[in-house]
């Protein structure tokens, strides 16, 4: 009884580790906690789209796109995976696949 409550701390310790290491599903939205500074939360500059997806923990973007709609689209790298992302007006990123 007294190795219990241990025990069911540690597993809960693993069980968080091991999500924290997956990639994001598809059409996943991961907009960060808070703009970074001098950002209002949107995405209207190359400059700012990348600052997004950077926030949002992509490293290794490239082929940065704007689209009609004023969003960005661009190829990044999450957890040693190239997905596509996207990054809305309101600054929000998506991941594609």
């Amino acid at each position: 009884m007294k190795l219990m409550l241990p025990t069911a701390a540690a597993l809960i310790a693993v069980a968080s580790i091991a999500a924290a290491q997956m990639p994001p599903s598809a059409g996943a939205s991961t907009t960060p906690a808070a703009p970074p500074a001098g950002m209002p939360g949107s995405a209207q500059t190359a400059t700012s789209a990348r600052t997004q997806i950077e926030a949002s923990g992509y490293t290794n973007i490239k082929d940065l796109k704007r689209r009609d709609d004023g969003s960005w689209q661009a190829t990044a790298t999450k957890n040693d995976v190239e997905v596509a992302v996207s990054v809305d007006t309101t600054g929000s990123v998506t991941q594609m696949r």
